[in-house]
């Protein structure tokens, strides 16, 4: 047998000869290397294929062995990131992502091919996975046989984790369906890879200086994600209910029903992935659904408008929108193009979390959405489309052509302009950007965004920088989104403006909140129940009243609404902790541990009472 079992409820690894977990209780089961089956731990033979259950088979045995420690597969930012917080992410409960990832079909091969042949096929995979998780800065917790188990949100954690964790399965199965095909064409062979990922909490526990993270799982967080991976055909990726209703308006989804998973008393909800769709932020998504009253920002509204007025009569101006995510920033600039309409052309893009290694994505985004470019476009599409594009504002910018097409990675048409020296090839397409925002300015007004600077690559912050002398005299509006705590790098101008965004008062909240549940009857438990949820956060009002909604904590009665639950069964919702979690996990150790101190306190106490604790830990720690 193995060295160890793990318990498939909680993960923790048993003694071989444990038929039940130490730690849960839970009766320990054997999966079959072969057929997935679950066998008794003292099985010889798998009862449903045979297979012998001596040990893991080649494939993964030799496979798995380059991937021992953490350390040697992590990439060094992302491990720096962890080690550099260790002590202070120890203890803490995390809501994550869990993905199980297995290569279906790989085991039979260790029948018909050379151990070693396996072993270098298995590895490739194994680092083709690996490459994809770490893409979207998951962290793969445990090698499974042919496959993996990767978190994503602990130990750090991570807003947008089930974004994360569903795009690193699409890539993962992109990845493999590749080295398919080239293992097939090659040696006539095949196999296929099957995903299943559910979201919940877990308490991290130790990381070791090699990485190995110890962990608890809360209820059947990885257990729903195992079971839906193992009764998944071979191809797809499943996810649970929890998943979908984090990342449902990200990606293209089939409704699977309920499934009958082994362990669990009801039957879960489980939808298929079929694809990711285009880049969407998530007032995007949420506009599909219905907004919310713009209630509360009047005053920031009309000063962009000012500004607006200052560009029509040639005046360019600069505009930093500065806010905590979910403010309100993205909806005061969806009013703001309400508002301009046809006055305006606007022109946006969008960095990303993930985005800072990649250069010029920003203005790539941009220029993409200026020139309706699809992601399912062929080049020869892309490159009639930036023509055409950039021609319509004179023939004289034909010259930027070239530089256009090769940022956005089609044949630029010209042989010169792959071959020029990289430093000066970057200074023609700053120039041919640049050229072009400048022309479109002359035909009409421009309001050129760029959201979640903060993110921003250094390709890009250069650019800004070249191009930001240019809008005084142009009629430009460029706006720049940030967070707090954020420095931009343009420094101080006249014709700058800073626009911070704090809570909505008390009465923008109520209002919010009215419009929200489509009632102006409000009770006054209700009503101070979210306002003191929420403090006058906009998203988290949002999330608090659809949170309210979904667990039945109201009901309407008659034209207005009230509680259904007690106050002290109203939890916070997920996608709330997962604002909170990972902004208090960008602080600095020192505050991110007085900080967990406070928060067993209570809402309100003294810095005395603070300090008298902290001496309290630090001496029994010593102990």
């Amino acid at each position: 047998m193995k060295d160890g079992l793990d318990c498939a409820q909680c993960r923790f690894q048993n003694e071989a000869d444990a038929a039940f977990c130490t730690r849960c209780g839970a009766r320990l089961e054997s999966p079959c290397p072969n057929c997935q089956a679950p066998n008794a731990p003292d099985a010889r033979f798998c009862k449903r294929c045979g297979q012998a259950l001596g040990g893991p088979p080649a494939s993964s045995q030799g496979a798995s062995a380059g991937f021992a420690s953490p350390q040697a597969y992590t990439p060094r930012h992302l491990a720096e990131k962890i080690l550099t917080s260790k002590s202070a992410l120890e203890g803490e409960r995390k809501q994550v992502t869990v993905l199980f990832a297995d290569v279906s079909g790989f085991t039979s091969l260790s029948e018909r091919l050379d151990p070693e042949d396996v072993h270098g096929l298995m590895t490739q995979a194994f680092e083709l996975m690996l490459a994809e998780v770490h893409r979207y800065e998951g962290t793969v917790n445990q090698f499974l046989g042919d496959g993996i188990m990767a978190l994503f949100g602990a130990p750090i954690a991570h807003e947008d984790h089930a974004q994360r964790a569903v795009h690193a399965a699409l890539g993962i199965r992109k990845a493999l369906e590749g080295h398919r095909e080239e293992i097939q064409r090659i040696r006539g062979i095949s196999f296929r890879v099957r995903q299943g990922l559910n979201t919940g909490l877990v308490v991290v526990g130790s990381i070791g200086s090699d990485l190995r993270m110890d962990y608890t799982a809360v209820g059947d967080t990885t257990n729903v994600a195992a079971r839906l991976q193992q009764t998944t055909e071979p191809g797809r990726i499943v996810i649970s209910e929890a998943t979908y209703r984090l990342a449902a308006g990200y990606f293209y989804t089939r409704l699977l029903g309920e499934l009958s998973l082994k362990g669990k008393a009801e039957p879960v909800k489980a939808w298929e992935v079929i694809s990711a769709r285009e880049a969407r932020t998530r007032l995007e998504v949420e506009a599909e659904r219905g907004l919310s009253p713009f209630v509360g920002r009047e005053r920031e509204l009309q000063l962009l408008l000012e500004c607006f007025e200052k560009v029509k009569a040639g005046h360019g101006q600069v505009v930093f929108l500065v806010g905590e995510p979910g403010i309100g920033k993205s909806r005061l600039l969806y009013e703001l193009r309400r508002r301009l309409g046809e006055e305006a052309t606007w022109v946006e893009g969008r960095c990303m979390s993930l985005g800072r290694d990649m250069g010029f994505h920003p203005l790539i985004d941009l220029l993409k959405r200026n020139f309706r470019i699809e992601e399912s476009d062929p080049e020869a599409t892309i490159a009639k489309k930036v023509d055409r594009g950039v021609l319509l504002l004179g023939e004289d910018l034909r010259p930027t052509l070239p530089y256009l097409r090769y940022l956005l990675s089609v044949d630029p048409g010209d042989r010169a302009v792959a071959a020029m020296d990289p430093r000066a090839r970057r200074g023609e397409i700053f120039d041919a950007v640049r050229k072009l925002t400048i022309r479109g300015s002359q035909v009409r007004p421009h309001v050129v965004v760029l959201e979640d600077v903060h993110w921003m690559d250094k390709a890009t912050e250069e650019y800004l920088r070249f191009f930001a002398d240019s809008v005084p005299t142009s009629r430009l509006l460029l706006i720049l989104t940030y967070r707090t705590g954020y420095a931009h790098p343009l420094g101080e101008r006249t014709y700058h403006t800073r626009i911070a965004l704090d809570v909505l008062p008390t009465d923008a909240s109520v209002e919010m909140v009215r419009g929200a549940l489509g009632t102006q009857s409000l009770p006054e438990d209700l009503r101070a129940l979210i306002l003191r949820k929420a403090e006058g956060h906009p998203f988290f009002i949002e999330e608090v009243v659809k949170s309210l909604r979904e667990v039945g904590a109201i009901r309407q009665q008659g034209d207005g609404y009230v509680l259904a639950k007690r106050l002290e069964e109203v939890v916070v919702p997920d996608t709330i902790q997962d604002v909170i979690m990972a902004r208090i996990d960008r602080l600095e150790e020192a505050p991110k541990r007085t900080l967990q101190l406070a928060s067993v306190i209570g809402r309100e106490f003294t810095r005395r009472l603070l300090d008298r604790i902290a001496e309290i830990r630090e001496r029994t720690e010593e102990c």
